[in-house]
């Protein structure tokens, strides 16, 4: 029934999708010699579209391309239920009376993004890379259990952002869905972000292309949140009572005795195969399970800051926290003219 591991880390997977930190920024009135700049030099470029229009009206538009490495850790709290589990082909079993304690996926990513922004104030991206999980889980009731394993798998997203900026302030609203594929898991993990921002973007005095800025905001977490799937016992790395186990085995528990038969047996082999991993004895399983999870809260506190040093070149972080969410992303940007 420990087979559950492998589906947290899809919680993680989707990353802080983050697009450019605001769209086009209004100049200020006390930048009226660039404002002016600006509207005589235009804008001869494809993308984005009403990007002449917008610069005859005073907004400073970034290059519209851009190319992100993204470097991502993190950690978030889990709640499982609906735990059902089959052992080799036998069908699978609900364990409704299994009680978990704390669950924590924790997650290390790698991912490029490449983004274009069609609008003034919509850029659209798409995000692909690789992911490394390591899951904790531990059971209470009816009796104590815990184990961690390490997976790895890939992800996938597209996603939208509706970005504006206005004397400094700027508005960032982002929007993904990604599809996640870690190993032992049928199918994939499909998660939507939904992610506002508010903050504002500090001008270098007589650099305006050169800025620092920085924002709070929280992040939706919405996934998909049935799993089905595979893996062998020696895979989770297993620490149990082995009392408990052989008193399972031996059908002297209290509470073993309420089970229906099907529970019991998934249970009593369970337990022992369990011990004779502790025993040494080469003794596996396959463990076929389905479960349903959710971030022990959908919403999450951020925070964050970008230093841009031109129109091409930007680099930032962005920490998350509160609700059972921990994360830390940093990553570089590069942008070029379309």
């Amino acid at each position: 029934m420990k087979s559950l591991y492998i589906l947290l880390a899809g919680l993680l997977c989707s990353g802080q999708l983050l697009a450019q930190a605001g769209a086009g920024m209004k100049i200020g009135p006390g930048d009226k010699a660039y404002d002016d700049s600006l509207r005589r030099a235009g804008y001869p470029y494809r993308f984005p579209i009403w990007g002449a229009k917008a610069v005859q009206k005073g907004i400073n538009l970034q290059y519209p391309v851009g190319a992100m490495l993204n470097l991502q850790g993190g950690s978030q709290l889990v709640n499982v239920t609906d735990l059902q589990v089959g052992f080799n082909d036998n069908p699978m079993v609900p364990m409704d009376f299994v009680k978990f304690g704390q669950v924590k996926a924790d997650l290390q990513s790698a991912t490029a993004r490449v983004d274009l922004w069609v609008l003034p104030f919509l850029d659209v991206y798409a995000i692909g890379g690789a992911v490394r999980a390591k899951t904790h889980v531990n059971v209470v009731e009816p009796f104590k259990f815990s184990g961690e394993a390490d997976f790895k798998g890939t992800t996938f997203g597209l996603g939208t952002t509706i970005a504006g900026g206005y004397h400094g302030w700027i508005t960032i609203t982002d929007i993904n869905h990604t599809w996640s594929r870690l190993d032992n898991i049928e199918g994939s993990i499909k998660t939507w972000m939904i992610t506002p921002r508010i903050g504002y973007n500090f001008l270098f005095k007589n650099k305006p292309n050169r800025s620092v800025a920085a924002w709070v905001g929280a992040t939706a977490l919405l996934i998909d949140r049935g799993t089905d799937g595979t893996i062998n016992l020696s895979d989770l790395n297993p620490s149990a009572d082995k009392d408990q186990l052989e008193k399972i085995i031996a059908e002297t528990e209290q509470w073993y005795q309420s089970l229906s038969r099907p529970q019991q047996k998934v249970v009593k082999e369970l337990a022992q195969a369990i011990l004779n991993r502790i025993n040494g004895l080469p003794d596996d399983i396959t463990i076929r399970y389905h479960l349903k999870k959710e971030p022990t809260s959908q919403w999450s506190m951020i925070a964050g800051a970008q230093y841009q040093f031109n129109h091409r070149w930007q680099v930032r972080t962005e920490v998350g926290f509160l609700g059972g969410r921990k994360s830390l992303l940093i990553s570089g940007n590069y942008r070029w003219r379309w």
